[in-house]
């Protein structure tokens, strides 16, 4: 009897995997599959941070697969005609993989489907990616949320499924590999000089384990502080699926439990967060034209600008604008921002210099390593106020935001190196120096460090112009 193939994608881990854990239950040989996706690879952008972080993620996960009993089978090519030949190759008796929801995936999976079931093979699919499909969170009429504490609301009176735990032990016969391909094998080259995380199952536990013992319990008050090293930074590994997020919430239900009532808005402030990744999971599976088009069609006739110096300057960190530049320059070093810097940046990108929201969602796309499709076009839509939400009109002052949630300039200095020695008064407005301090300190504004590119009162007043107008021309 043939084996099962169980196809791993954005699922690279043993613990609590839903398709390899029921996989291993049948009895079975068991095939565990990665497709490196060529035309996927194309498509994407050029950077090869995350190709490096997905082949640590890659390496031990052969290692954990084989520590079971098996072997990671890698092919290379179209995924379409990787299936087609393994029908061949190994006349499987079922193919098991878990879910997901990006259109293009799930264009996809349904003509793997179709391929195998017209073969008379078995295919199972599995919830794995989400606590809560998109299908099941949705309205008293069977219509899908388009505001978030609605459907947080709604997510939270279901029934959460437990984690399934750890698959059994099974085999896997010699096949031919194609191996791991990192970024260089790929022909991709790596900008990011310091990539913030390394990939791999073992190291995302390590980092949950250790969020979840020290900084949980004051993830509300020091979230916004992107000085402290306050937030979960498990996005990346959410994005590779090295950790299992009905873990993450189980671990999460467990720490409320036994929390001091002072830390308990903490955890639920965390679990909010995991909430917004389904929302936002959700909106893009029930509207999939958000992929290139506004929510808000009436932001079709935004009459958005473009100019190649000023989004140069904002994609190089060189804006004038010290918590604007200090965000895009922890990106182009790491390939992660931290949440409060990308609310900023994105809406200076979008508000101060009126660009259109999709060129900063492309950039975040080859830079980030914890890049999600509809995290990533849900976020920017939101900044853009062109997206699901019920108070669409923000406007990011990047100044007071500097001073609010860097008081101590510890995040701007770290990253703006070039404004270490100017004086606290002055940081947030560099430009403001008088010049004899200016040359005294040597940070000369519009030489070592430059001149904000626009003014903030006046850029903002002309955006709000015309967001009446687009809005009044929809009315």
């Amino acid at each position: 009897m043939g084996p099962i193939i169980v196809w791993f994608r954005r699922d690279l881990r043993v613990d609590d995997h839903a398709a390899l854990y029921h996989a291993t239950r049948v009895g079975l040989p068991v095939v565990p599959l990665f497709v490196s996706d060529t035309e996927l690879t194309r498509r994407l952008p050029p950077d090869g941070a995350a190709f490096n972080f997905l082949t640590e993620a890659l390496a031990e996960l052969r290692k954990n697969l084989k520590a079971l009993g098996g072997e990671l089978m890698t092919r290379r090519g179209k995924v379409l005609e990787v299936h087609k030949t393994l029908l061949k190759e190994l006349q499987p008796q079922a193919i098991y993989f878990n879910r997901d929801y990006e259109p293009s995936s799930i264009e996809q999976d349904s003509k793997i489907e179709e391929l195998y079931r017209k073969s008379g093979v078995e295919v199972q699919t599995f919830k794995d990616t989400l606590v809560h499909e998109p299908s099941e969170v949705l309205t008293g009429d069977g219509k899908p949320f388009v505001v978030f504490t609605p459907f947080a609301n709604a997510w939270k009176k279901l029934s959460h499924p437990a984690p399934f735990g750890e698959a059994r032990r099974f085999t896997t016969a010699k096949l031919a590999s194609d191996g791991i391909l990192g970024a260089g094998e790929l022909k991709r080259e790596v900008s990011i000089p310091s990539p913030v995380l390394p990939g791999g199952e073992k190291q995302a536990n390590r980092r949950w384990r250790m969020f979840l013992s020290r900084k949980i319990g004051s993830y509300a008050t020091n979230r916004d502080l992107p000085a402290v090293d306050g937030t979960s930074m498990m996005s990346p590994y959410l994005r590779f699926g090295c950790i299992s997020i009905r873990k993450m919430l189980e671990d999460c239900r467990k720490a409320h439990q036994s929390a001091a009532h002072a830390e308990r808005a903490s955890i639920e402030k965390f679990v909010d967060e995991l909430i917004w990744r389904e929302f936002y999971h959700s909106v893009l599976y029930h509207f999939p034209r958000l992929l290139e088009s506004n929510y808000r069609r009436e932001f079709d006739r935004m009459p958005w600008k473009f100019s190649v110096v000023l989004f140069n300057a904002w994609k190089k960190g060189l804006t004038g604008y010290p918590f604007v530049d200090a965000g895009m320059r922890q990106l182009n070093q790491t390939g992660w921002m931290h949440n409060r810097a990308r609310m900023v940046v994105a809406s200076f990108l979008t508000k101060d210099l009126q660009h259109d929201w999709r060129l900063g969602a492309s950039y975040f796309e080859e830079k980030l390593m914890d890049i999600e499709t509809a995290s990533n076009n849900g976020g920017w839509q939101w900044s853009a106020s062109t997206g699901v939400d019920p108070k669409p009109m923000r406007i990011f002052n990047p100044r007071l935001q500097s001073e609010r949630y860097d008081p101590e300039s510890k995040y701007i200095k770290q990253f703006v190196p070039e404004l270490a020695k100017v004086p606290a008064k002055f940081v947030h407005g560099p430009h403001e120096m008088p010049p004899a301090l200016q040359k005294e300190i040597g940070c000369i504004i519009g030489r070592q460090y430059p001149a904000p590119v626009v003014d903030h009162a006046a850029v903002s007043a002309e955006y709000k112009r015309l967001y009446v107008a687009v809005r009044s021309h929809n009315s």
